[in-house]
């Protein structure tokens, strides 16, 4: 049976966690599961791959970044199971594929855009199921290959005009406003695998949530609210970045596998933590600022400092860490038609999003949706 003697004052939390949080270690990079990725970070389960980042499941892979089982590929962004690909973005499932955007399930493509199962085509746009096509002009084999054999690669003149002559091409076909696959009911952009999702970007595997970016390593989030740059695997959270396998957390920082935990950074593998920094297997007892309590302390305290936290405007994680305070009183009023206390534009709360935050008794955003990204993608080095 411990004997706690708590000292923990509501009132003194935004300072004591700056100065715990700046006396503490911080964690310089972010890998998981991966070996010899130099120089690189937030890798996942990744072998012999260098200067590559918010990536997972790469081999051989070099100044890639946002991307997923990568081989033998450099400098791609926002590509899917791409192997022997070169200066390649948002293109999944492609084989010896360059200077290409936009392309799925094509072989030995180059310079292309938007182009869906084509091999041995160059400079083309839009394609569908084509074989040995030059800007878009339909060839026989041979003539193929005799043009692409007089293309100099090596020649940065050359490669100019080919791009310049795609780009024309490209305002002569239809642009997709959106790039979507597998979903349901979905708004955003690149969003793929995913169901009931509002105002997501980069996102895949995620279910039922809103504002979630770049949610594209091991799998997205459920039941969460302005989460990301790097989501995975989340249920139940809010304003998370960073991090990986979490359970109904909120206002995170570069943490992972925790549960029922508020207002951390750098934690792993614990539970029933508030206002922690650089912690590592607490999963037993309840913790506030790296400091075992009683669970009858911590039911009576959070609340509290939860009030000193909004009465100084701490509206999320970057608040927490940077914010000057004191700082002006939260709006009470619960109007969602609201205007953005730092880019002063409007913004409109969702029925969804409103159910979700006070579910989880959170304070409504007084900040709109990309400043929140903002300050969550600020938090890293």
């Amino acid at each position: 049976m411990h004997n706690f003697s708590c000292m923990i004052s509501p009132e003194t939390f935004i300072q004591d966690f700056r100065d715990l949080r700046r006396k503490s270690p911080q964690c310089g990079s972010w890998a998981r599961a991966s070996e010899n990725c130099d120089y690189g970070d937030i890798m996942v389960v990744s072998k012999d791959s260098y200067m590559c980042f918010n990536s997972g499941n790469c081999q051989n892979a070099y100044y890639c970044e946002d991307s997923r089982q990568m081989t033998d590929c450099c400098d791609c962004t926002f590509c899917e199971g791409c192997e022997l690909c070169y200066e390649c973005v948002d293109c999944d499932n492609c084989y010896d594929c360059n200077y290409s955007q936009d392309c799925s399930n094509c072989r030995s493509t180059d310079f292309s855009y938007g182009c869906k199962r084509c091999k041995n085509c160059f400079g083309s746009v839009d394609l569908r199921d084509k074989e040995y096509c030059m800007f878009n002009e339909q060839l026989t084999k041979e003539e193929y290959e005799k043009r692409l054999n007089d293309f100099d690669y090596a020649s940065a003149s050359i490669r100019d005009a080919a791009f310049a002559k795609v780009e024309a091409l490209k305002l002569e076909m239809p642009r997709m406003y959106t790039h979507q696959l597998d979903n349901e009911n979905c708004t955003g952009d690149y969003v793929y695998h995913s169901k009931n999702c509002h105002i997501c970007f980069d996102t895949r595997h995620t279910e039922d949530s809103g504002y979630i970016i770049q949610a594209n390593l091991d799998m997205g989030t459920k039941d969460s609210w302005d989460c990301g740059p790097i989501p995975t695997g989340m249920d139940l959270c809010y304003d998370v970045g960073y991090a990986h396998y979490l359970f109904n957390c909120h206002h995170l920082y570069f943490c992972g596998n925790l549960k029922e935990c508020n207002w951390c950074t750098d934690c792993f593998e614990s539970a029933n933590l508030f206002g922690c920094v650089f912690l590592k297997n607490f999963d037993k007892g309840y913790h506030i600022l790296n400091e075992e309590v009683s669970e009858e302390d911590f039911k009576r305290l959070v609340p509290r400092i939860e009030e000193v936290l909004k009465n100084n405007g701490i509206y999320d994680i970057w608040d927490l860490i940077n914010k000057e305070v004191p700082a002006q009183p939260v709006i009470e009023a619960r109007d969602m038609k609201r205007i953005c206390l730092l880019c002063e534009s409007d913004f409109v709360l969702v029925n969804d999003e409103v159910k979700f935050l006070d579910e989880h008794k959170q304070v409504w955003p007084m900040y709109c949706p990309p400043c929140r990204a903002s300050h969550r993608i600020n938090l890293r080095n």
